[in-house]
């Protein structure tokens, strides 16, 4: 268990021989908990370490469509002590110290200065950011899309704007304020054993992905959930896959069973078992009325193994918070207590492009789309007419749709 001492509570950041232990540690296959307690800092502080200043490397034989190895999307998320990364044709990364260091001081030297541009480079930055954050793109968005016209980072931008340096306040950006810090109940909610909640709780979705980790498999993850416009009226269903962050969105009749198990018939008829399979061995969900009737849902025939359906503690919606933090996404383009009535799943599936093909920094810079594509059935595909947006063009309001038509 990782204990924090008080000796260095003081010292925020990281110096150089504390990312030596790190870069050490990783080469010994140490986990992040054992690399936190010889550093003296916590876990996540390693981690973000790690992945804020990891280097890439492509390889050359697939310039132009690069491939993602899925071991670099969990811990310890580079290749220093991966024993095929000499022969590996994936994209690579790695930690190095040195380089890590480099970049602190770097970055900073720079936060110390003043705006470290002429006149005319800062109007044009002005002038690029004020219109992006017009599209509803966020500071990381613009950065990527603009690498080579700026080098400032989201802190210096943020910063910009506290000080009223562009011309654009916090109200205008997509998350800064508009989102109010959410209220938790008790911690100590007593947990609901319903018969359909048997065999399907939380701790059991735990230890049926530990065993196939154990195992050495690798198996989709499906977060699912519903958005609701107006009480009463037609809403969203929502699916989202884990390692890919990816979400596709179904407009359904009712707040239901039924609505939501007549969706699933739909697709499995679509796919068949074996394909719906595939696409959705797991799928982690809340107690809501409308996910009451699983045994539907995770029929797939009597040859083909079936879906399994657990369900999040009661109270605790973080356990699926992935798919949580992409429904921020849905409310920038329709707002809570705006009816889904008026718009159509060719709508829904437009939104949803969009948002897939947001690059996220959890990624690694990629975007959902670019990890999913491969793995998506043609029919899916047809079905959601999928595709990927280019980050110049991506709008995240609701300028997107016609409103004329809609209101």
């Amino acid at each position: 268990m990782y204990t924090k001492s008080t000796s260095n509570v003081y010292q925020k950041h990281l110096d150089l021989n504390k990312r030596i232990k790190i870069e050490k540690g990783i080469e010994e296959n140490l986990n992040f908990s054992q690399i936190a307690k010889e550093i003296n800092k916590s876990p996540r502080t390693v981690s973000y370490e790690i992945l804020k200043n990891r280097n890439i490397e492509h390889c050359l034989s697939w310039v132009g469509k690069y491939k993602t190895c899925e071991k670099t999307l969990k811990p310890p998320y580079v290749c220093n002590s991966c024993p095929s990364r000499k022969g590996c044709r994936k994209t690579r990364y790695y930690y190095y110290a040195e380089d890590a260091q480099g970049k602190y001081e770097k970055l900073r030297s720079e936060s110390r200065t003043g705006i470290d541009m002429t006149s005319t480079e800062f109007k044009e930055l002005n002038k690029i950011v004020s219109n992006e954050i017009k599209n509803g793109h966020s500071f990381a968005m613009i950065i990527r899309n603009h690498k080579d016209d700026f080098s400032v980072g989201k802190r210096t931008l943020y910063n910009y704007v506290e000080k009223g340096y562009l011309d654009i306040i916090n109200l205008d950006l997509p998350r800064k304020v508009r989102y109010k810090k959410r209220k938790r109940n008790n911690t100590d909610i007593p947990k609901k054993d319903t018969k359909i909640r048997i065999n399907r709780t939380y701790e059991h979705f735990k230890d049926y992905v530990k065993n196939y980790n154990d195992n050495n498999f690798n198996i989709n993850i499906v977060e699912m959930d519903t958005v609701e416009g107006v009480k009463g009226e037609s809403l969203l269903l929502t699916l989202l896959w884990r390692q890919a962050n990816f979400m596709l969105a179904f407009k359904i009749e009712n707040k239901e069973p039924d609505s939501v198990n007549a969706f699933f018939s739909y697709l499995k008829e679509i796919l068949g078992y074996e394909k719906f399979h595939e696409l959705l061995p797991i799928i982690l969900t809340d107690n809501g009325i409308e996910f009451s009737k699983p045994d539907e849902i995770e029929f797939n025939g009597y040859h083909v193994y079936k879906t399994r359906l657990f369900y999040c503690d009661p109270g605790h919606s973080e356990q699926k918070g992935k798919i949580e933090v992409n429904h921020e996404y849905i409310r920038r383009f329709i707002p809570k207590g705006i009816s889904f009535d008026t718009y159509s799943q060719d709508d829904i599936n437009l939104m949803l492009n969009h948002i897939n093909s947001v690059k996220r920094d959890s990624l690694s810079g990629d975007n959902p789309y670019t990890l999913m594509k491969d793995f998506l059935p043609r029919e899916i595909i047809e079905l959601f007419d999928i595709k990927e947006i280019k980050q110049k063009d991506i709008i995240l309001k609701n300028k997107l749709f016609d409103y004329k038509n809609k209101r």
